[in-house]
């Protein structure tokens, strides 16, 4: 399939949209389901899809056009979902609240969370991806994870908290051409049927996944640029001189009272200087256990422990295990 022919399926009207349109009445077209069956899939008031109706097999993704003119009803499933405004606008109900989407609006859903979808009009064009398993932290932390950088793992905390509470999480794509074209050539590749299809379109969603964390820093870095604090350049300083960094030479380099220095740090991040500089050192030690073959003593000489002792404790402590064990769980 190539995008012309992509765009002509996206905008077609079917016959179970016709037949939606007709009567503003939501017709179940998935997979074997039938109206005997669909009183089954109700727990505790609730309509649960089920995996079986979306995954045989190996499989892990599901991709499919949202039907228009018609709600979907409010209901849960064990898998992830994405949902992405392709075109035009969407208005979902996640947990209660009612969330209005526009044209590069990307949602993702955790498991077992309760949204619902109000009907769509003819421009407007809904695309659901469903993942398998997979946990809602697991397809973006692993990502920013592999970062050493303070920044990177202050993100990663942010992030995990949020989609803690919330349980689901809204990337506004709209400004980022490059998602949109990699939606677009993940469709034509699903609906193409092409050799090695499979292994496309999981490519293709690893990099969406990604330029969404991009959208989510870029966002993260203009809040906190908005501060006088230079928050994001005190960590960048950090990352760049962990060594022997004394907080007093930090204070002095951005013209900073010691104390103000100290008490903004922990307003922002939580942790103060000696906290935030055994976050990188342990960053650092981390990745290096598993990307290279140094001893333990010249990792933790590296990373800026003077005592290997001291190292040990701290990063037991961090991990729940010793930088052995980590090394050979990683790899």
């Amino acid at each position: 399939m190539n995008l012309e022919e992509l765009e002509i399926y996206l905008h077609h009207i079917n016959v179970i949209e016709q037949k939606q349109q007709q009567t503003g009445v939501s017709i179940v077209d998935i997979g074997n389901i039938s109206l005997t069956d669909f009183e089954t899939y109700y727990e505790n008031g609730i309509f649960r899809f089920p995996k079986t109706l979306f995954f045989q097999g190996t499989q892990n993704i599901y991709i499919s056009r949202h039907n228009r003119f018609a709600p979907m009803i409010e209901h849960v499933h064990d898998f992830i979902e994405m949902t992405y405004v392709y075109q035009g606008t969407c208005t979902q109900i996640i947990k209660g609240q009612k969330i209005e989407l526009s044209q590069g609006s990307l949602c993702v859903l955790d498991r077992d969370v309760p949204h619902a979808i109000e009907p769509l009009g003819e421009a407007d064009i809904l695309i659901n991806v469903l993942i398998n398993e997979q946990t809602f932290s697991s397809l973006f932390l692993y990502k920013l994870e592999q970062d050493s950088s303070l920044l990177a793992s202050f993100l990663a905390d942010a992030f995990n908290q949020q989609a803690n509470h919330d349980q689901f999480i809204i990337f506004d794509t709209s400004h980022y051409r490059q998602i949109h074209t990699q939606f677009q050539l993940m469709l034509a590749e699903y609906w193409g049927y092409g050799h090695h299809s499979e292994q496309f379109v999981a490519h293709y969603l690893q990099l969406i996944l990604m330029e969404s964390l991009r959208v989510y820093e870029d966002k993260q870095r203009k809040i906190l640029n908005r501060y006088k604090f230079k928050y994001t350049e005190v960590l960048d300083y950090i990352d760049s001189h962990y060594q022997q960094l004394k907080l007093a030479e930090l204070a002095n380099v951005f013209g900073y009272n010691s104390n103000y220095l100290s008490n903004m740090l922990k307003k922002y991040t939580g942790k103060n200087f000696q906290e935030i500089l055994l976050e990188k050192r342990l960053l650092l030690a981390s990745d290096l256990l598993i990307h290279s073959d140094h001893t333990i003593d010249h990792i933790a000489e590296e990373s800026g422990f003077n005592s290997v002792n001291y190292f040990f404790r701290q990063f037991k402590k961090r991990y729940q295990c010793t930088p052995n064990q980590y090394r050979k769980q990683k790899r």
